[in-house]
Parts: structure tokens; sequence; C-alpha cells
């Protein structure tokens, strides 16, 4: 039950995004036929503007538009795009594996910090380790991650010269700019885990292990990180997610051409079809990141699962 409720959410996402999209294109006050032909020719006429826009359909009526606007996002079709006249779905499909491999190099530093560091906080709960760990994320959230990557650049790619400064599409060079992301939210979900995890130790469970003998680090280990992770599940799939439409500034300092600079560009040349073309895919995997979110929250604890029905 609770999937079809997660299906019928997307759809409605999917359609809402879709109709703002094409409701983008018109108010924007951007003439996509104009800007096709004073591209090629900024001396262009009137009447070679009007034969583009009766080409593209611009000149049909609302209620036409946006049904072929409505049926084209079903079946993929996002538009022309303006810069280079090729589709929008081809350009993505050319960008999107990129930003993909550097979200999930990012998230993978997220899962092993995050967690390791969150449950050593809690054993050392008021100690050197748990404030020096307090002070290191709240400097860590405050960071922006552009800058974070020039330093990092600047460190192991200039003074040090490990990586590259300019990314070959290796595995390798995808290593800085996945930290530089990935830094200050592991910051945040270590400390949101560790509050949940405070949290969950004042149940009552937790005072029945400790009864029975078990020690901290079987308790926490064994059966409260189980049951603290669905908060930093959830928060991992929508920084996940807003990842790909947030990237365009790591990606420029690193020179990588992925999802972020694409929508940058589209912007930059006003774009509507690249831009909601964009817009519209970002919003989709936003969705997709959270429904996996609340299936892989109620997989790891069916307490969790329980209380959303």
């Amino acid at each position: 039950m609770t999937i079809i409720k997660e299906l019928l959410r997307l759809l409605a996402v999917i359609f809402g995004v879709i109709t703002l999209s094409f409701c983008l294109q018109l108010f924007t006050g951007t003439d996509p036929a104009e800007m096709i032909v004073r591209k090629q020719n900024i001396f262009a006429t009137e009447a070679q503007i009007q034969a583009v826009r009766e080409e593209l359909k611009l000149d049909a009526p609302f209620q036409v538009r946006y049904l072929d606007y409505l049926g084209g996002g079903v079946r993929g079709d996002l538009g022309t795009a303006i810069m280079n006249r090729r589709p929008v779905a081809e350009n993505i499909r050319e960008v999107l594996p990129v930003t993909t491999m550097l979200i999930l190099l990012s998230m993978l530093w997220v899962v092993l910090f995050s967690i390791v560091v969150a449950a050593a906080a809690v054993l050392r709960k008021d100690r050197a380790f748990d404030n020096v760990t307090r002070i290191i994320c709240i400097i860590g959230i405050c960071v922006p991650s552009f800058w974070l990557g020039l330093i990092l650049l600047a460190v192991f790619a200039v003074r040090i010269p490990i990586f590259q400064v300019i990314a070959d599409g290796s595995l390798k060079s995808f290593i800085l700019p996945s930290i530089a992301m990935a830094f200050p939210i592991i910051c945040i979900s270590i400390r949101v885990l560790r509050a949940s995890v405070l949290n969950e130790l004042n149940s009552d469970y937790v005072t029945y292990a400790r009864a029975r003998g078990f020690t901290n680090g079987q308790i926490i280990y064994g059966e409260v990180l189980k049951n603290a992770l669905p908060p930093a599940i959830t928060l991992f799939a929508q920084y996940c997610a807003a990842l790909f439409g947030t990237s365009a500034l790591v990606e420029s300092v690193f020179s990588i051409r992925g999802l972020g600079i694409y929508l940058m560009e589209s912007c930059e040349s006003m774009d509507v079809y690249g831009i909601s073309g964009a817009i519209l895919v970002c919003a989709v995997l936003f969705v997709l990141f959270n429904i996996a979110a609340d299936l892989l929250s109620s997989a790891v604890c069916p307490a969790y699962g329980r209380k959303r029905i």
C-alpha cells in the first residue's frame, strides 16, 4: 500500500513539474523562436522569426501547446535546446552520468564517515573527541563546497600534485570534487545521527539491555544505530537528490561538465527548453530518492514503516 501511495505521489509531482516547466516557458518573456533565429542571424526579419514560430507550433492555442508538451514529457521528449539545436533529453543523457558518478562517490564518503564518527561521538559523549567533532562539524556546515574545492585543488593538485587540475573522466579525478561536495553533508549527517542515537538511548529497550549486562558499544551497534538511522537516511536522500541541481559550482571549479554546468549554461543562454528539462529531471530524481529513502528506512527499521502506515 505504501509503494502505491509513493508511486501516486511521484506521478503527481511529475505532472506538477511538467506544468510548472510549461508555464516557465510561457511567462519568462523569452521568445524561443526569436532566440533561435537571432543566434544564426542577428538581422533576421520578423517573417523569418514567424516561420520558426510556426515550425515549432509556438503560435498554437494554449491548450494545444500544453497537451503537446505534457505528452512529450511523458514520452521523454523535453524539446529541442536553443543552445545547440539538439534534443534536450539527448543533452541531459550526456551529462547526467558524470554528475551521477560524482554524487555516488560523494554519498559513499557520507555513509562511511557519518555512521562511524557519529557512533564514536556517542560512545565518547562530552569527552574530547565529541567536543572536537562538534566544533569541526559546525565549521564544516558553514564551509561552501566550491571554496573547499578550491582549497583542495590548490593543495593536492598544485602544491602536492597527487591529482590533476582538470578532470579527465577517471575515478581518481572525481575524488577531490566528491570530497568537497560531501564534507558539509557529512558534518550535518553526523550531528543528526548523533542526536537520533542519543534520543534512542533513552528508550525502554536500552534500559532493559543494560540491565542484562550489555555494553554501550553492543547496544549502540547492535540495536540503537539501526533504529536511529531513518532520520539520517531521509536527510541523506534529500541532499543526494539536491546535489544534482546544485553541483554547478563544484563542477566548474574542477572543470567537470555535468548536469549542474548544463543547467547553468542554459540559464546564461536563456534556453527555456534546457532549463525546464533539467529542472524536470532534478524534480523526478528528488522524489525517487525520497521514495527510496522511505523504503530503505522501513527495511532497516520496521518500526519506522509501522509509524508511516
